[in-house]
């Protein structure tokens, strides 16, 4: 496996910021570019309609753009130059044992796309995920490992069901479940070993999430523990999330108010 760090296209980027300050965006997630700009206005861009809104966004962005340039060239030659010296050479062998699979030969084509968005989505399809250029070293580092233990869930679970992969986007289960299962593999397992772990990685309200009167990665991470391989803990964990997904749904809605 092997990871290239490199600048997000901006209007790319701006595509994305746009699409978490729509109408219908739970607060929680339009919040996160406020919070990581203060010089934009909350209440002045959600006091306009959402044309008025996308176009005062885009111009501050640009603004911030240009006045970052030089920081997010930065960002990147520290970003990769911390993953070569610490990561790299690694990586095969704690995502093999993480695994259970050899892992030397796949997903040789990543690529880290750093910019401004503070969210980070990614693409299955092209192995590709951002990251915020204002983030510390190291948690760009575990974040950057978040987002390959998704795609090397997905490329085993791909080859263990030859289902859809159009079904492992927001907001399918089966996204969801890599969401929770992302966060236990990597704290139960060499990968750990790779990056000191920040309190929080995943969506932090799952930390203090309980469903059936347990914590959803104290059940998921026995069923990591106990694993025949890594397969069983696809089933075993799909088993679960299908039977609780009402009410873990449920419970997602009311933190992202």
């Amino acid at each position: 496996m092997q990871l290239k760090w490199k600048q997000k296209d901006f209007n790319a980027d701006l595509d994305f910021i746009l699409f978490h300050q729509r109408d219908d965006t739970p607060s929680w997630w339009r919040k996160q570019l406020f919070n990581a700009y203060p010089e934009l206005n909350y209440e002045h861009a959600w006091g306009l309609v959402q044309e008025q809104r996308f176009k005062y966004i885009a111009e501050q962005m640009k603004i911030q753009a240009k006045k970052r340039k030089e920081i997010i060239n930065n960002s990147i030659k520290t970003f990769q130059r911390n993953w070569d010296v610490q990561i790299a050479d690694k990586l095969n062998a704690a995502y093999a044992s993480a695994f259970d699979n050899d892992c030397t030969d796949i997903l040789n084509d990543m690529v880290a796309n750093v910019g401004l968005n503070p969210i980070c989505p990614r693409d299955i399809k092209s192995h590709g995920f951002d990251i915020y250029h204002y983030f510390d070293t190291q948690y760009a580092i575990q974040a950057a490992l978040h987002e390959i233990t998704h795609f090397v869930w997905f490329y085993f679970w791909q080859k263990q069901f030859h289902d859809d992969p159009s079904e492992y986007d927001f907001p399918q289960i089966k996204w969801l479940l890599s969401e929770l299962v992302v966060e236990t593999i990597n704290r139960n397992s060499k990968i750990n070993e790779l990056a000191e772990a920040p309190q929080y990685i995943a969506y932090s309200y799952f930390y203090d999430m309980d469903i059936g009167g347990e914590y959803v990665f104290d059940t998921l991470t026995h069923l990591y523990l106990e694993r025949r391989d890594i397969y069983d803990f696809m089933e075993t964990s799909f088993d679960w999330i299908k039977s609780n997904e009402p009410e873990l749904r449920k419970k997602i809605a009311e933190a992202e108010k």
